[in-house]
């Protein structure tokens, strides 16, 4: 691959004649799905140009990027610790960029915790152990109406309030839209620093916004090399023809095992430490991207399963041999691994002395071929994709890399792979739930349709529930 990333993207064992059991693409289907790719490309370019979205445009946006990496230099010799709040794609991407650079441990920056839950149980404990005189607050939502957010920003101004007291505007910085929305009124009401969140990119597609590069570039985190890392992808995408483009190739075999020869389920096994996460931030993006219904009000998507290599082979693997052939698999390592430690030549089982005087990493890499080989023996199609080093060039551009393959499978399924109107509408009943004003009546509907389901709860050491019309 052209530039300083390096990847191996290998689709072989998706092509039919490597596939006994009839799974494979065949040529005369591939060439259709990359041709319904190609039709897709020029969709979306079309949007793009329009200023409908903008992910393909974040990448060049060095500038920013520079200013956001002299504020966060600032704050560094002001603050120990930051606290990201946020849920969704305001938290994901930050997670992930942060572990897959090796975090606390590779990058010298504030100590990142980020918040994306609002279980009391996780929450109070996680506010109680910062110093929150020396913590800075970063409060993300691009419409600033997400609750859990909200509910999680009143908690912390209290304990900045608590600690610092009139300073506490100081700690708090706000990252939302650029001029509509909650926490844009709160921004200019109380006078708090803030980011703008571009108005054309959703949340999933946010990483390389303020969304990201702020709360990275505080943790240490290079956010000018994520961002080349990303031009560097853009620019093979762009340049790139045919099947020697390795985002057309895989949304081509995605979009087939998608819609045309639909597989349920797809599973990311990554092999590599920080990887996790990063499959945390593309099963938002995947899932929540393509499980939509089309105009004609047929459904379509596929559910985004992970597992950890070698852990998940030990509890998943079975079920992906031997189960039912409805998943297409996708196995992610990264090419080269930081450690070189040594087994001992001494201290095995019996029958075990080929482990010893070798790499561990030997068998780390045993494990990832046998895995593949065992379900490649069993028919599944398999896509295996190399990372060429755990830096910020190589995170940025592998991320931007599946933006635009989940966007570009969205548009061949006749999707809109940037919305998300089942997540708006269970947001809408929580807050109803909540008792927002103006949301009477989807409460009162909502406890109409809880009132009409038929009880068969079983419940152990406690008193039969009231009969209120809600669970």
């Amino acid at each position: 691959m052209r530039g300083g990333i390096r990847f191996r993207f290998d689709f072989s064992l998706v092509g039919e004649s490597n596939l006994s059991s009839g799974e494979g693409i065949s040529a005369a289907d591939f060439r259709c799905a990359m041709e319904q790719v190609d039709r897709a490309v020029e969709a979306l370019e079309a949007k793009r140009l329009r200023g409908e979205i903008g992910f393909p445009d974040l990448p060049f946006l060095a500038p920013e990027a520079r200013a956001i990496a002299g504020d966060a230099k600032a704050l560094m010799k002001k603050y120990t610790h930051l606290l990201v709040l946020g849920i969704g794609g305001s938290a994901l991407g930050t997670r992930a960029v942060y572990e897959a650079v090796g975090g606390a441990a590779a990058r010298r920056g504030l100590a990142l915790s980020v918040a994306d839950n609002v279980d009391p149980d996780a929450f109070f404990p996680l506010i109680a152990a910062h110093p929150m005189k020396k913590t800075l607050v970063v409060a993300i939502s691009k419409s600033g109406g997400t609750a859990e957010t909200n509910a999680q920003l009143s908690i912390a101004i209290a304990a900045l309030k608590k600690a610092v007291g009139k300073r506490w505007k100081e700690q708090l910085i706000l990252v939302t839209d650029p001029e509509k929305g909650v926490f844009r009124r709160m921004a200019e009401a109380e006078g708090l620093q803030s980011y703008a969140v571009p108005p054309n990119v959703g949340g999933r597609f946010s990483v390389l916004t303020p969304v990201g590069l702020l709360p990275l570039s505080a943790a240490g985190v290079r956010i000018g090399a994520l961002l080349d890392g990303a031009a560097q992808m853009e620019s093979v995408f762009r340049h790139t023809k045919g099947t020697d483009n390795p985002v057309r190739f895989a949304a081509a075999v995605y979009a087939h095992y998608l819609y045309q020869v639909p597989k349920p389920v797809q599973v990311w096994f990554t092999y590599g430490a920080g990887l996790d996460r990063v499959a945390e931030w593309w099963q938002q993006l995947w899932g929540e991207s393509l499980g939509k219904k089309r105009a004609c009000g047929s459904p379509v998507g596929q559910t985004p399963a992970r597992a950890l290599g070698v852990t998940d082979q030990h509890s998943q693997v079975q079920l992906y041999q031997d189960g039912p052939a409805d998943k297409v698999f996708t196995f992610v390592r990264w090419s080269a691994g930081r450690e070189k430690g040594i087994v001992p030549r001494a201290g095995f089982a019996p029958d075990m002395a080929m482990l010893g005087g070798r790499p561990l990493r030997d068998l780390f890499d045993a494990e990832f071929e046998g895995t593949i080989g065992a379900l490649w023996a069993a028919g599944r199609p398999i896509v295996r994709m190399e990372i060429g080093a755990r830096d910020e060039e190589h995170v940025g551009a592998f991320l931007h890399f599946w933006e635009w393959v989940t966007a570009i499978v969205g548009e061949c399924a006749g999707i809109d792979p940037f919305d998300q109107p089942g997540v708006e509408e269970g947001k809408k009943i929580a807050r109803a739930l909540m008792g927002e004003r103006g949301s009477e009546e989807r409460r009162a509907e909502f406890d109409r349709r809880i009132a009409g389901i038929r009880r068969a709860e079983i419940r152990i050491g406690e008193d039969p529930p009231a009969r209120k019309g809600r669970r």
